[in-house]
């Protein structure tokens, strides 16, 4: 997502707030998920969650990739898939990260399966109730769907084989849940 539609969100936010003669609550939280296989002798993926407040105009980006080092000393892959906002004001930029098979660190929790996204409105295009896995879904299938359309094939390099092997088995859609 291009930092000018994410600066403009915040500053709708922002606006609104004011307007309503409410103090402004608005900040940007950088989450991300760090993803591997399980480990070299086992299938199935892992991951962690980690979040932190974005400050000092530091460029996202840098921010995710300080959260995933936590969670793995071998970065594979980074990158940002999508944005929300939560009720306490907040604009939440997700990012999903790759790490090595077997690499996270521990305390790395096993990816339950994922099921297809539910009907949405389209003139409302935020879900009702957005949970805790919800953005790892939609995070995942859009690997899945860089991996199936890359030309130049530097998404399925960057991630190895093991890694693609469990992309692949995911539908390749934008949107998804957890359950």
């Amino acid at each position: 997502m291009r930092v000018e539609v994410l600066l403009a969100a915040v500053l709708l936010v922002t606006a609104a707030s004011t307007a309503a003669d409410e103090p402004p609550q608005t900040g940007v939280t950088v989450e991300v998920f760090t993803v591997a296989v399980a480990d070299t002798n086992h299938e199935g993926l892992v991951f962690t969650r980690s979040e932190g407040a974005l400050v000092g105009g530091l460029n996202p980006d840098q921010r995710a990739r300080e959260l995933a080092a936590e969670a793995t000393g071998e970065l594979r892959l980074i990158h940002s898939t999508s944005w929300r906002w939560e009720p306490d004001g907040r604009i939440v930029l997700t990012y999903v990260a790759w790490a090595g098979d077997g690499t996270l660190a521990p305390g790395a929790r096993s990816l339950p399966a994922l099921v297809p996204p539910g009907p949405t409105n389209p003139l409302h295009p935020r879900p009702p109730e957005i949970g805790e896995l919800d953005p790892l879904a939609h995070g995942l299938r859009h690997l899945a769907f860089l991996l199936r359309t890359g030309t130049d094939g530097s998404v399925a390099k960057a991630l190895g084989p093991r890694a693609c092997e469990q992309l692949e088995k995911l539908e390749p859609t934008l949107a998804g849940a957890l359950r």
